[in-house]
């Protein structure tokens, strides 16, 4: 009983520690040092959650601790390019760790060689061991795509053993390699910003609080999800839901990692330091450009804001929503006054666009760039007659509702579609690029073997948007989406 509550006081200071850690990140006034002890105490809890709930449960449905530990450290081996960027990023903020950032740094390329080939052969023994040793049950990932037990000859063997390579390298780079960049640098703390925000509103409104429940609860808030979502790859009927899932969750960790800090001027300095110019928050944007203008196009430029906002942020969060609904089976109800407002600011985000979209131009990351700029006028002579546009839109919208809501509910689902599809589109050019230029330097540099270790990556990666895009899009079909939003 003792060691009991002696674990759940560590666990409760951890848990303290990197709230607090999150919250001070989030209004950028964490120390370097505390910043990195917070990333790694994070990555090592992502680690320990992995090993909990068994990678080799959601592949085969049958557990060998072993092999979990084997591949949850091959795969922390792939991902050292990510503590790199850390440490080259704010290396400047370090006291303590200076020295050891430095040497991160100063030897990044020998680190990341030999961890990459190191983690690559320990993929590749755990491989071999698991077709030979684990047996196959279901419900499981690889009873989805294998026969059950173990394989009955040698040739079954090798069959089995490269699928279930490919299978370990296929969830690196789909879930985990994602997984790790999202919730420990890129919107861990705008995540429990959100999540800390849900929790006092509760508070406020039941008027209950609990200092230890609430501490758990937003220890918790991101990595319940994870666990959650990592359980679809479980089952035949919830794979392609997971896959379209991990698609979706780049434009909602996108909506976090962007538009958030734009909103509330708070950025992070690890992300932001490498985008360039053309990330300025949107207040001092806005009051840059209302200076010297007559009231009336101040009024016009303040909603033109709001709702390119508004837009913008509907656009990254609804395909999660939709997601959600053909995943759950419920219904959704948007009132006339709410497909008004959408439809309108999506308007006003495409003929007065404050935000530019684009692919990332720093050859090591990949991904959308979505920068930020004065409001641009492309149809109208000013800010006013936007602003009148979208009121006229919003009114016209409200009063053909009642006869022809189908269309407008499939219009705001076809504008969504295209979005997505839009993004998808520049998220795989960018990783295209990163991926041929990586490949042709390591073929020039005769580097073969691994020149066909990162042209797997690439296949599977370009399978992946391909295949979750279309996912999506079969789920709303075949859920009828498009029925369920009343």
């Amino acid at each position: 009983m003792q060691k009991k509550r002696w674990i759940f006081r560590v666990e409760e200071v951890i848990l303290v520690f990197l709230v607090l850690s999150d919250v001070l990140d989030f209004f950028d006034i964490l120390p370097g040092d505390l910043d990195y002890l917070a990333s790694v105490v994070s990555w090592a809890a992502l680690g320990y959650l992995l090993y909990k709930i068994s990678l080799t449960r959601i592949f085969f449905n049958n557990r060998h601790r072993y092999v979990d530990i084997l591949l949850i450290v091959s795969y922390f081996m792939l991902i050292f390019k990510n503590i790199v960027i850390f440490s080259s990023g704010r290396l400047g903020e370090f006291a303590y760790f200076y020295g050891f950032q430095k040497f991160i740094v100063d030897n990044s390329p020998a680190f990341e060689l030999y961890l990459l080939v190191g983690g690559s052969i320990l993929i590749l023994l755990a491989s071999v061991y698991s077709a030979l040793l684990i047996s196959v049950r279901k419900p499981s990932l690889m009873h989805i795509i294998h026969e059950e037990g173990k394989p009955k000859n040698f040739y079954k063997l090798v069959i089995r053993a490269i699928i279930v390579y490919l299978v370990y390298i296929a969830f690196f780079i789909v879930v985990f390699n994602l997984a790790m960049e999202w919730l420990v640098i890129a919107i861990d703390s705008p995540l429990l910003m959100i999540g800390l925000l849900f929790y006092l509103f509760v508070i406020m409104r039941h008027k209950r609080f609990n200092v230890e429940s609430l501490i758990y609860k937003l220890g918790e808030f991101g990595v319940k999800f994870y666990e959650k979502f990592v359980s679809l790859f479980h089952g035949k009927k919830t794979i392609l839901l997971g896959i379209s899932g991990m698609l979706v969750l780049h434009l909602f960790t996108d909506a976090l990692s962007f538009i958030i800090p734009y909103i509330f001027v708070f950025r992070d300095p690890l992300y932001f330091s490498r985008l360039g110019p053309g990330h300025d928050a949107l207040m001092p944007l806005f009051l840059q450009q209302i200076t010297g203008q007559p009231a009336l196009e101040i009024f016009s430029l303040f909603f033109v804001y709001l709702l390119n906002i508004l837009g913008m942020l509907l656009l990254l969060l609804l395909p999660s929503l939709l997601w959600y609904m053909a995943f759950s089976g419920k219904d959704f109800h948007l009132g006339s006054l709410k497909i008004s407002l959408i439809i309108s600011s999506i308007a006003v985000f495409i003929i007065a666009p404050i935000f530019r979209i684009s692919r990332l131009q720093d050859s090591q990351i990949v991904g959308v760039d979505i920068k930020t700029g004065f409001a641009q006028n492309i149809f109208f002579n000013d800010f006013f007659q936007v602003l009148f546009f979208a009121f006229i839109l919003s009114a016209a919208i409200i009063l053909l509702l009642g006869l022809y809501k189908k269309f407008f509910v499939r219009l705001l689902l076809l504008e969504i579609v295209i979005f997505f599809l839009y993004y998808a589109y520049i998220f795989s050019t960018s990783l295209f690029l990163y991926y041929i230029s990586i490949i042709t330097t390591l073929f020039a540099a005769s580097k073969f073997i691994l020149s066909f270790y990162f042209l797997i990556f690439f296949a599977i990666s370009i399978l992946f948007y391909i295949v979750g895009f279309v996912m999506f899009v079969d789920e709303l079909i075949k859920e009828k989406v498009y029925k369920k939003i009343s």
